[in-house]
């Protein structure tokens, strides 16, 4: 047995001894709770004229942000915020970031608000994010990222003052950390809300500070194609809202009640494409053929070419001559198109896009935007039919998709 094993004399603590650790743990675990929310809402000393405050923090906090501010002379109010995910049909605002702002005016604030908000498609490491974001827009608003002061809450505080400064890792941050009235800050593992709170904050904490290493430009792709994303939809259920009203909407009034919302292909970034311009303007006026005996004048413009499903298509770009004499500050093209989605997956008499006139020899075509002529909805209305220059030999899963499965009977 000696030669595999052998006797080790090992030691036990007595009464007195086990006495001695247990009072010893939980002396260490009083101190701990006692001491957790204190090192998470930590504060560092402000020393900016800049004043970035979390959009998220409750009213009160609003309230006490904005008298923070004033005390203390500030030049700029910013508020950051994430996308609000609920009540998206009925709240006026789109994020926290204006709901705080819009908050603040009606608490009489009068200085200039700049808000900053992340898209909705960014569901993870959002306070990462609103910081990446709001260094994105620092230089649109020509304000210096040197130094700022951030106004978070409670056990949250310390995380954000972590992630704003992973981001500004070369700005001198200070940090105020209002209180948290949502429970009872020194005995915060007394309600189960504080308790929820601090350790979720506690484990977040260490988790960033021991294992998050991001990659800045990925987030600010993720930031420029979300808000692209967010474009669309916002456009789209604009539109949704106008069909459904029965002043403005172009259907016929027995429609309008049966109207459930219009159908449109998945957002694709391949459909937004970038296209090579050329302007033309050489060809004389000609009256358009239209879905009635109506013929509107338009002239050619230019034309689009651009690579799309490894082939090169063009369309050509109008000019509406008849509503540029009535509106001579008009600055739009327009691109009646047909695809090999036309007739199947959408309407047969082709779609439309709009474009702003070039200023320089390249232009993006978003086929996401491609939307319906009126008459697809009733045939009280009069619509250009697109030009046979204008069929590309390709399918454009993109944008609005046919009538019969928009209006919903």
């Amino acid at each position: 047995m000696g030669r595999f094993f052998k006797v080790k004399k090992v030691y036990f603590p007595t009464f007195l001894g086990w006495l001695i650790i247990i009072i010893g743990l939980i002396v260490f675990s009083f101190f701990l709770l006692k001491m957790t929310y204190t090192f998470l809402s930590q504060e560092v000393k402000p020393n900016s004229k800049v004043l970035v405050v979390e959009g998220w923090i409750p009213q009160y906090g609003i309230k006490n942000a904005i008298d923070y501010y004033n005390e203390h002379g500030y030049k700029y109010m910013i508020i950051t915020g994430v996308p609000i995910t609920q009540w998206t049909y009925s709240s006026p605002f789109s994020n926290m970031a204006d709901a705080s702002a819009g908050t603040m005016r009606h608490l009489f604030f009068t200085d200039s608000i700049y808000t900053v908000s992340i898209p909705t498609s960014v569901f993870r490491d959002r306070t990462y994010s609103t910081a990446v974001a709001l260094k994105m827009a620092l230089p649109q608003w020509r304000i210096s990222d040197d130094n700022f002061d951030l106004y978070s809450l409670g056990a949250h505080a310390r995380r954000s003052y972590l992630m704003f400064s992973k981001v500004f890792s070369h700005s001198d941050i200070g940090l105020i950390t209002d209180t948290d009235k949502s429970f009872e800050a020194e005995e915060w593992y007394r309600s189960s809300n504080g308790f929820r709170i601090v350790f979720s904050e506690l484990i977040s904490y260490f988790y960033s500070r021991l294992f998050f290493y991001p990659d800045e430009h990925h987030y600010q792709q993720l930031i420029i194609s979300g808000r692209y994303f967010d474009s669309i939809t916002d456009a789209r259920y604009e539109k949704d809202r106008t069909f459904a009203d029965t002043v403005e909407s172009p259907l016929n009034k027995s429609d309008v009640l049966k109207f459930k919302g219009l159908e449109y292909f998945e957002i694709d970034l391949q459909y937004h494409v970038s296209a090579g311009f050329e302007v033309d303007t050489t060809e004389v006026p000609f009256s358009m053929p239209t879905t009635t005996e109506r013929k509107p004048m338009y002239r050619k413009f230019g034309t689009a070419r651009f690579m799309l499903h490894d082939s090169i298509f063009s369309l050509t770009a109008y000019q509406n001559l008849d509503y540029l004499i009535k509106n001579p500050d008009y600055k739009q093209l327009f691109i009646p198109f047909k695809d090999l989605t036309s007739s199947f997956d959408t309407y047969g008499g082709g779609r439309y896009l709009d474009i702003d006139i070039p200023l320089t020899d390249s232009v993006r075509i978003d086929f996401n935007k491609a939307y319906n002529p009126y008459c697809a909805y009733d045939e009280r209305w009069s619509c250009p039919l697109p030009p046979p220059e204008n069929y590309i030999n390709t399918l454009i899963k993109a944008g609005e998709k046919k009538t019969n499965n928009n209006i919903k009977k």
